[in-house]
């Protein structure tokens, strides 16, 4: 029953919140929430220093929910799926190439420069950080979230064509980030092990990429292929949702059992899904119908999603040292040049470099933001991975990725005369 009372509350909190920012703030929905979660749970956290013992249940409980748990095992699949059912798939096809680049190419050098950058900053901080553990940040904290960035756009006037390659880069660089980051969580965990640990790390990265990401790819298309036949034959809207919903249970749960990349197959069954109810392989009301119950899900978890982050900070509250601030901060413009420089390096090989780089580059940097994926990674690291560092350095980034530049995305695209 602790559980469900946990989830009723936060239902009823993000509720709550979502009403006080569509009728007084007036933000976008992820903004506003996750603004408000993050000022109430400052508040909470100021009452109780000032009455101590007030608010140590509330805390236990924030710390006793599996934040990691609900975004990677429950919420990630519904979100990815309703990201890439509302895909624009023509787009993305068009602009395949800078999507791959940057889902792939970008990811394993942003988390290499992340990692060298921070391992030089801490270590100026006097926080001394294995660079193995910056590495595992560099990679949680490279992958773009594609339920912050498409939550994002989806307020924002940029064009077609670079939403497509931010919201398509988004929807794969997650699955590919993960598989980087759980090689390296594996090398971290065999460090004791010494060259041997490496060694099995070094060699067995390839297949590990090959079977997550192409495996993950071929399974999501298999399945999207015989949901969206069993859509055309059904002609009921209540049985064309139950089957959407199986496919997406179905799907992540045999990416686990298989040992491939749930995300990926799920951008896969998505997009294939999504395309087929758009080109005819369902009536106009069941189309209707099945939109309609994906974007409730999308906007309810989304919802949820950012009012829980904004309560991490409660269970983070212990092990708060004023250094970790300055280090966040720090932090913050390393991620940014990082995910600039990995993209000054493949834009060159694209076809974007047919128009103002400059204007791409920028855009696409100020675009690429973090979200809960990345905290939800980073809570999963033992106590001796410089968990603690971690999640505070995550936290800073996530936080301002959202606030910051997610609410300054609509006046950067004016300033930069795109059109």
């Amino acid at each position: 029953m602790e559980t469900y009372s946990i989830v009723a509350v936060t239902l009823t909190v993000t509720a709550i919140f979502a009403l006080f920012n569509a009728r007084v703030l007036r933000l976008p929905e992820s903004i506003g929430l996750m603004g408000t979660a993050l000022l109430a749970s400052l508040a909470f956290l100021a009452f109780g220093l000032l009455f101590p013992g007030a608010i140590e249940g509330v805390c236990l409980a924030v710390e006793a929910f599996d934040f990691s748990a609900f975004v990677l095992d429950y919420a990630l699949g519904f979100l990815i799926f309703a990201g890439a059912f509302f895909g624009d798939t023509g787009a993305m096809g068009k602009n395949r190439w800078p999507i791959l680049l940057f889902a792939t190419v970008g990811i394993v050098v942003s988390t290499f420069i992340v990692g060298g950058l921070s391992y030089l900053l801490l270590g100026a901080l006097g926080l001394e950080t294995p660079f193995l553990h910056c590495l595992l940040f560099g990679a949680l904290i490279s992958p773009t979230d594609p339920i912050a960035v498409l939550a994002i756009l989806k307020s924002t006037s940029v064009p077609r064509s670079l939403q497509a390659d931010i919201a398509g880069e988004s929807l794969l660089n997650d699955g590919v980030a993960v598989v980087v980051f759980l090689t390296l969580l594996q090398i971290a965990g065999g460090a004791g092990h010494g060259a041997e640990a490496g060694a099995a790390g070094a060699t067995g990265v390839a297949l590990l990429f090959a079977r997550e990401v192409f495996g993950g790819l071929l399974l999501g298309g298999l399945a999207g292929l015989v949901a969206a036949r069993g859509l055309k034959i059904a002609k009921r809207d209540t049985v064309d949702i139950l089957i959407s919903v199986a496919a997406v249970m179905g799907v992540y749960a045999l990416a686990w059992e298989l040992h491939v990349s749930g995300p990926l197959a799920l951008v896969a069954t998505g997009l294939i899904v999504g395309a087929s109810t758009r080109g005819g392989g369902v009536a106009e009301d069941e189309r209707r119908h099945l939109d309609t119950f994906w974007d409730a899900v999308d906007h309810l978890l989304n919802a949820l999603l950012f009012t829980l982050m904004g309560f991490v900070l409660l269970s983070l509250a212990d092990s708060f040292q004023p250094i970790y601030l300055l280090a966040g901060l720090l932090v913050i413009p390393a991620v940014l040049l990082s995910r600039a420089a990995s993209l000054a390096l493949t834009i060159p090989l694209t076809q974007l470099r047919c128009g103002d780089t400059r204007q791409t580059l920028t855009l696409l940097t100020w675009g690429g933001l973090r979200g809960g994926i990345s905290i939800a990674l980073a809570l999963t690291l033992a106590d001796d991975m410089s968990r603690e560092l971690v999640t505070y350095l995550t936290y800073s980034v996530v936080v301002f990725s959202i606030l910051v530049q997610g609410l300054s995305m609509g006046g950067l695209v004016r300033r930069l005369g795109i059109a």
